[in-house]
């Protein structure tokens, strides 16, 4: 298939109208909608995911990469798999967006209300089971880390980590890509002090009710129930963010998790053996901040 596409091709003119002929790059089209047909959804995914994809799996370590091209060695279910990512997801997103989406979540998990550009500059998320991690930052490195994301920051010729406000402790962030279960695996580790900031990706794909709001009924049960007190109450709710709540474009979410599915469904039946002879190069990648993105 290739890069452009007619309009005219996918919008039947049925009012006798001058077609619509110029050509646009299938990925501005949006994939959602209502005229897109399956196959040109994929392919409008696919191009603005791919590469992505590509890069978020080479640095959680679900892609490695072979004399073959990229070798899928991951035997994670989609839903723990699509977690990973998003860990890498979120990672480059703050740091390409440091003064904007990294303010927030900094704030956040912090406990920071006012944190100026200056100070907030001297930081730059990781992943705390990332390859890039272990490489250049091993005493960050752990893949039972009880955070998914820290902030740090070289100061006095060392690395540090940033703390919660007025103690010495780590700030950080876990990562949550689930549509379900969210008693279990979101509030029940925040009362037991085992989570501590929870940021929450995707929506039921049933009800399209996000897992953020779920939790909140989860919370506000508990409370009626008498299971915790207001301020506890109040504490939980504070403790966990939707994506927009933090700056992040839940549609691009939405579309990032439908092409992972797509690409796993379609992918990881090739005996987890996976090449894909357009655009799973590994040249044209870089490290950037840490983190490996397309050179483009």
């Amino acid at each position: 298939m290739t890069n452009l596409v007619v309009l005219s091709d996918i919008e039947k003119n049925t009012d006798n109208e001058l077609p619509l002929s110029f050509n646009t790059p299938i990925s501005i089209l949006d994939p959602f909608h209502e005229s897109i047909p399956p196959e040109l959804k994929k392919e409008i995914l696919r191009q603005r995911y791919h590469d992505k994809l590509i890069a978020d799996g080479i640095e959680t370590g679900h892609f490695q990469v072979t004399a073959q091209g990229i070798t899928f060695v991951t035997k994670q279910p989609i839903y723990s798999f699509a977690g990973f990512i998003f860990e890498a997801f979120s990672v480059r997103i703050v740091n390409d967006n440091i003064n904007t989406i990294g303010k927030y979540m900094f704030s956040w998990c912090t406990k920071r209300e006012k944190v100026k550009n200056d100070y907030i500059n001297q930081f730059k998320a990781i992943g705390t089971g990332f390859i890039t991690t272990k490489s250049a930052h091993p005493d960050f490195y752990s893949f039972q880390h009880k955070f998914d994301i820290l902030f740090i920051r070289y100061k006095n010729g060392l690395y540090e980590p940033a703390t919660l406000l007025g103690t010495t402790r780590e700030a950080g962030i876990q990562i949550k890509a689930i549509t379900g279960n969210e008693k279990s695996e979101i509030i029940e580790p925040l009362i037991s002090g085992k989570y501590t900031n929870v940021l929450t990706y995707l929506r039921h794909p049933d009800t399209k009710i996000h897992s953020y709001e779920v939790c909140m009924e989860i919370i506000k049960e508990l409370y009626r129930q008498r299971s915790i007190t207001l301020d506890r109450k109040n504490d939980l709710e504070s403790r966990i963010k939707s994506p927009e709540m933090l700056g992040i474009d839940q549609r691009m979410v939405d579309e990032y998790y439908e092409y992972i599915c797509a690409w796993y469904q379609g992918r990881a039946t090739w005996d987890m053996n996976i090449y894909d002879g357009i655009g799973l190069e590994v040249k044209g990648y870089k490290y950037s901040n840490g983190i490996l993105i397309p050179d483009n």
